[in-house]
């Protein structure tokens, strides 16, 4: 019925095809499909048209495949199978490719203007809105790749689209990676001595990929009995609810200027102040996970009430998102990784733990912003990950082993 409905707008564009036999008996070729669709046409009172010329019930035109040349003849065979009703997918995106390219050919052959996918789209589908245009895109870039395996085996045509997208994004980053891995070294990584909140407004903006940092938390871990000064590197700087309200104020602004369109944020914060950081966030801009990351810490040893337990186990992450920038990986809300050995501050985070936050969200060739980078295990994390890292302290002593950590990077 849908070529019926073709024949009785368009007329019919090609004859069947016969060739002669040896007692001179027409025997089909192709155009079976085309027959039975002109039985169609009669039943319902329709006039059959072909080239202009009109022809009565019971008569069709036809030609032999010694008429044909080579452009007609594969028209013709299109005209009929395009129709199929049980084409694989694999077979339409092929037949559309083929009737893109024999479009193409009669095109230059007539020295008419070649095609475009809006052409063939309402040749197609009678229509031209985004989502036909949409499927014919998708059927020709697989059609190219159809001697892929992977490809080929497909379920779908989307499922196909994906498999081509994983692979060159792969290949993508592996070009990049030995790309920037000639010319990697650790200059490309900047440390700064000094207030953050002022040092930010310097940087210039859409900088960064990933702001990846651990800020003071606003709980007072300036008076807790394992710092207080006497840890050495420890908290040197009043940790209360007022500064943090100051440090969240500037970040979150700061942090969306100086991200790129399409960046990730990750902010180490106490439980008490997430929802408050989730929603100043927010209001900044940064599409924020409802739920934190949660980073497991095995050898925690931390006791808030000595006497009577229990040990903290974990700290809290928030996530957001600026732009639509996807992850480079899937992972768990739940990140168990020990603590590192301690290089003279009391909060200080592991290499590990940054290196699985940053796998998430980078490649090579990534910037990355820490603006409370303590003694740096953002520097040896972004370096493995061949990304250029950012990082500011205000602490000297914690400073100084940063620009140690930079120095010791081969």
């Amino acid at each position: 019925m849908e070529l019926t409905e073709s024949i009785m707008s368009k007329g019919l564009l090609h004859p069947i095809v016969v060739r002669e036999g040896l007692e001179g008996q027409l025997i089909l070729v192709a155009g079976e499909r085309r027959i039975k669709a002109l039985v169609n046409l009669w039943q319902l009172g329709g006039t059959l048209r072909c080239d202009g010329e009109a022809f009565y019930e019971g008569e069709l035109p036809y030609v032999t495949l010694g008429e044909l040349d080579v452009i007609t003849a594969r028209e013709a065979e299109l005209e009929e199978n395009i129709r199929r009703i049980d084409l694989t997918w694999q077979e339409r995106a092929q037949a559309r490719a083929d009737l893109k390219e024999l479009r193409t050919s009669q095109a230059i052959a007539a020295g008419k203007p070649i095609p475009t996918g809006t052409d063939l789209s309402l040749e197609l589908f009678g229509e031209i809105h985004g989502n036909s245009q949409e499927r014919l895109r998708k059927e020709l870039i697989v059609s190219q790749h159809l001697d892929n395996p992977d490809v080929a085996t497909a379920k779908t045509v989307d499922e196909a689209v994906k498999i081509l997208k994983r692979a060159e994004t792969a290949k993508k980053n592996i070009e990049l990676a030995e790309r920037v891995g000639r010319t990697f070294t650790s200059a490309v990584h900047r440390v700064g001595l000094g207030d953050s909140l002022v040092l930010m407004k310097e940087l210039p903006s859409e900088t960064f990929d990933v702001i990846l940092t651990d800020p003071p938390y606003g709980m007072g871990a300036d008076e807790f009995g394992d710092s207080g000064g006497r840890t050495p590197g420890a908290h040197g700087y009043k940790d209360d609810y007022e500064g943090f309200s100051q440090i969240l104020k500037v970040c979150s602004t700061e942090f969306f200027r100086t991200a790129k369109p399409q960046a990730h944020l990750y902010w180490f914060c106490d439980i008490d102040r997430f929802h408050e950081a989730r929603e100043t966030f927010l209001a900044a801009g940064w599409r924020v996970h409802r739920t934190p990351i949660i980073w497991h810490k095995p050898n925690g040893m931390r006791m808030p009430w000595p006497e009577h337990g229990p040990q903290r186990k974990y700290e809290l992450i928030l996530y957001a998102v600026k732009g639509n920038r996807m992850v480079t990986k899937i992972a768990s809300d739940v990140i168990t990784i020990s603590s590192d050995e301690n290089l003279g501050h009391a909060a200080q985070k592991p290499v590990g733990l940054f290196l699985d936050l940053l796998r998430r969200s980078v490649l090579p060739g990534n910037t990355i912003l820490d603006p409370f980078c303590g003694t740096g295990p953002i520097f040896p994390a972004a370096h493995e990950l061949k990304c250029m890292a950012t990082g500011f302290e205000l602490d000297s002593a914690s400073y100084g082993i940063a620009v140690k950590r930079i120095g010791d990077l081969k």
